[in-house]
């Protein structure tokens, strides 16, 4: 495709163009979520412990948060179609290279590499919001978002489904492969957009601490993001702790089907994309905030009732998917030359919460079991409703005022 400008791209955002890059997203994103039913599996398989290799959760969230830092910033300075695409290669290689792991070290080096590069999707969706009009964006990420958030619930399913009635070897190189195809079709369809602002990469970098310190906005919804995540990475991550041991005893399949529930996900982030477009962003903080708190009530019964458990997981994925909807558009209005600079900055702080969040998962559930878990996920519920709730910056400059 010929080099355009940005304000003649808005045409090629059909509703079908829109519906293949929610796909990509998915397919992208739900690479990174394979390993969380199939844990005991892929103990078994290479002799090591569930908690070794429950770590790679860890790892794949710590190189997300590196490779969003160090990567994403750079989409404001490359040709975004041929970044994107480059990256979408780099994972699908990497995903098949996961695929003929045989050893903890090669297991934890490409699931660094897969997920360090799979930062593409946060490229691709504020690419796209700048595509849009101001009218039409919020419903563009909302589309792209409920994509991406299906193809991490249905990843679960189908990496639990493949692993019961194959090999969890099959799940990545398929992966890997899917990647690769959804690479073409972006550079196929992606617009080349031509840079309108000349700027070296030792700026890109020096802006993002400038960013950081001179909008404290975007902190506070990257640091409320961010603890919100952690308490769905806790959940998610303790979920196969939970359904393999009694009373359940579920196997791969049965694990990843029931994180199913969490399409509820899909739903909030189309509702809030509504409800932002209609200015009613306090609303849908409140709803997201209330849900991640009151969430834990069932969570607290999980060992003694799937039911309370589902609704617990309902809530808190409810919650949160709306919630990062409304953090990334409330973000994104902050600069549109900025955008992937300012994406890299939340969602640095957005999945540093989330391997926070794994890290603390698999460390309270090998020293005190589920029950310290909920304590600390109560209490992650309740600094983020502190945080979203309160402008702490606003109010120090108060203090700051008074003082003689």
């Amino acid at each position: 495709m010929d080099t355009i400008t940005r304000s003649s791209a808005e045409p090629l955002l059909s509703k079908g163009f829109v519906f293949l890059m929610a796909m990509t997203c998915g397919i992208c994103a739900g690479s990174n979520y394979y390993n969380q039913p199939l844990i005991y599996s892929i103990a078994e398989a290479l002799h090591a412990t569930a908690e070794q290799v429950a770590f790679t959760i860890v790892i794949g969230q710590l190189s997300y948060a590196v490779g969003l830092f160090l990567l994403v910033p750079l989409g404001d300075l490359f040709e975004k179609r041929s970044y994107i695409c480059l990256l979408m290669c780099c994972t699908g290689l990497a995903q098949i290279g996961l695929s003929w792991s045989q050893t903890l070290t090669v297991l934890y080096s490409f699931t660094f590499l897969a997920t360090f590069f799979s930062i593409a999707t946060q490229v691709l969706i504020p690419f796209a919001a700048g595509l849009a009009s101001p009218q039409k964006s919020p419903q563009v990420v909302g589309t792209l978002m409920s994509g991406l958030f299906l193809g991490i619930l249905l990843a679960r399913s189908i990496a639990g489904l493949l692993s019961t009635v194959w090999s969890w070897h099959a799940i990545y190189l398929i992966s890997g492969i899917l990647i690769l195809v959804c690479a073409l079709i972006m550079w196929l369809k992606l617009p080349k957009i031509k840079n309108e602002k000349k700027i070296n990469i030792l700026q890109i970098y020096r802006s993002l601490f400038t960013l950081a310190t001179h909008q404290p906005h975007l902190l506070r919804r990257g640091l409320a993001g961010g603890i919100g995540f952690g308490i769905l990475a806790l959940i998610f991550t303790t979920m196969t702790f939970i359904l393999a041991n009694a009373p359940y005893h579920f196997n791969d399949f049965q694990i990843g089907l029931f994180g199913i529930v969490g399409l509820a996900g899909v739903f909030a982030t189309t509702w809030a994309g509504k409800k932002i477009a209609a200015h009613r962003e306090n609303k849908v903080a409140l709803v997201c905030i209330w849900l991640l708190v009151l969430a834990w009530i069932p969570l607290f019964f999980a060992q003694k009732s799937l039911i309370y458990y589902a609704i617990g997981v309902i809530m808190a994925y409810f919650g949160l998917s709306a919630f990062h909807v409304l953090n990334q558009n409330l973000v994104y209005r902050l600069s549109v030359e900025a955008r992937s600079r300012i994406n890299s900055i939340y969602m640095t702080l957005y999945f540093g919460g989330a391997a926070l969040g794994s890290f603390i998962a698999v460390y309270a559930w090998k020293h005190s079991g589920w029950m310290m878990c909920v304590i600390l996920g109560l209490t992650m519920a309740i600094l983020a409703f502190a945080i979203d709730r309160f402008d702490f910056y606003k109010m120090h400059k108060i203090v700051q005022e008074m003082k003689p």
